[in-house]
């Protein structure tokens, strides 16, 4: 009787062991299903939204720093003041380096949506010196003007040349400058 008693003892510790064993592996799969799946898959979620935000100051940083450049830009172009304008900025430029213009005519306007492209066509005698000095002062206004192209010679190969001037010297020349800008349409 007491190996039946034994074995019952035994056959209830080894049940016992097997509903705590069965108890933990079902807590196990119930923590694992409910508890860790869900959390991995919230800590995936919150990564991609953690790179996805970062992505998004990055390009807010971007258009900041392009705002400030269109601002600085936005300043450099006129206001649609037309050719008159560029005819009289370009006669003012010349006339503080004591340039003779023999000639400024308007070049043709071309359209690009919101701004307009102008150009004036000028002619220079004067010296090089002089001539830097109005190229210098045309690419550094303070508005947007640029030299297009420059098209010069010595004087003392054109054939008008007077050897007798007092004005020219041989190695003064004559030069056809093409100076653009871009005024907004607003």
């Amino acid at each position: 009787m007491n190996m039946k008693k034994e074995k019952t003892k035994n056959n209830v510790n080894n049940r016992l062991i097997i509903v705590t064993a069965v108890v933990m592996v079902v807590t196990l799969f119930i923590s694992i299903v409910f508890i860790y799946v869900p959390f991995a898959d919230k800590n995936k979620s919150l990564r991609k939204n953690i790179l996805r935000e970062r992505d998004k100051n990055v390009l807010v940083g971007k258009i900041k720093a392009l705002g400030k450049y269109i601002d600085v830009y936005s300043k450099k172009i006129p206001e649609s003041g037309g050719v008159s304008w560029l005819l009289g900025e370009v006669s003012d430029m010349a006339s503080k380096e004591r340039m003779e213009i023999t000639s400024i005519k308007p070049g043709n306007p071309e359209d690009y949506g919101m701004y307009t492209k102008l150009f004036v066509i000028v002619d220079i005698s004067s010296t090089y010196s002089l001539l830097r000095n109005f190229i210098f002062r045309v690419e550094s206004s303070e508005k947007f003007l640029r030299i297009e192209s420059v098209n010069m010679k010595r004087m003392d190969s054109d054939d008008e040349f007077r050897k007798d001037s007092k004005k020219l010297e041989a190695f003064d020349v004559r030069a056809n400058v093409v100076i653009s800008t871009i005024v907004s349409k607003e």
